[in-house]
């Protein structure tokens, strides 16, 4: 029988790179504040977001990012106008209010002041 280096195969919890989805509108009453929790402390890397449903021609429609402490410099996300399905916003990097504490959460909140369209945002983000 042969023996397993555990060491070997041991993750380095220090280096964990991951991302999380969540779904977002610009609906009427469907417009959200969602906190998304984390068990350890990270930094936000970046943040994407995809159509899911065509943006209303009206105006524009923005996700911003935040952690517990306030909005992230550079965590704005933004559809133009008549975004069709299936457009992807300009991804964005937050240098500032970008690390979540153990236990604490990143806030991603949708905003369009006509409703109409949805999203999906993906949070990239690494242990801190």
């Amino acid at each position: 029988m042969s023996k397993i280096d555990l060491n070997a195969l041991r993750l380095n919890l220090d280096q964990i790179k991951d991302i999380v989805t969540a779904p977002m509108s610009f609906e009427a009453n469907l417009k959200t504040a969602t906190r998304i929790y984390f068990p350890y402390r990270i930094k936000i890397n970046r943040l994407r977001a995809i159509a899911t449903k065509a943006i209303a021609a009206t105006d524009n429609g923005t996700v911003q990012g935040a952690n517990s402490t306030g909005d992230s410099t550079g965590g704005l996300l933004t559809f133009t106008a008549s975004a069709a399905i299936d457009t992807e916003a300009t991804a964005v990097t937050p240098t500032t209010n970008n690390y979540v504490e153990a236990g604490s959460y990143y806030k991603l909140t949708s905003a369009k002041a006509t409703s109409g369209g949805s999203c999906l945002v993906t949070i990239e983000y690494e242990k801190a």
